[in-house]
C-alpha cells in the first residue's frame, strides 16, 4: 500500500468538479423499458444468483460497488417485473 499526500486547492476542487460532473442515475426509463419479462420462476432464479455473486464483492472497491448496485438494480426490476406480470398488473 502506498501513501499519498491530499489533494488541496485548484487539485482537490478540480476532482470535485469531474466527480460532480460525471452524475449518471441508476435508472433511466427511457432506455431501460422492458422488452421482454422474463418468467417468474427464471426471474427468481437469477435473482438468487446475482445476490450471491453481489455478496462477495469487496465493499472497498468503488468499482465493484458499482458493479454490484448495476447488477442488482437490473435483477430486482426484471423480477418485480416477473412478479407484476404473474399478477396480472401492468405498468
Amino acid at each position: 500500500m502506498t501513501t499519498r499526500d491530499p489533494l488541496y486547492g485548484a487539485a482537490a476542487d478540480a476532482v470535485r468538479d469531474q466527480l460532480h460532473d460525471s452524475y449518471h442515475p441508476l435508472h433511466d426509463p427511457e432506455k431501460d423499458a422492458h422488452v421482454v419479462v422474463p418468467p417468474l420462476e427464471r426471474a427468481i432464479d437469477q435473482a438468487r444468483k446475482v445476490l450471491a455473486e453481489k455478496a462477495q464483492a469487496n465493499i472497498h472497491d468503488q468499482d465493484a460497488m458499482i458493479r454490484a448496485a448495476y447488477g442488482l438494480h437490473y435483477v430486482l426490476h426484471d423480477l418485480l417485473a416477473a412478479i407484476e406480470t404473474e399478477r396480472g398488473e401492468h405498468r
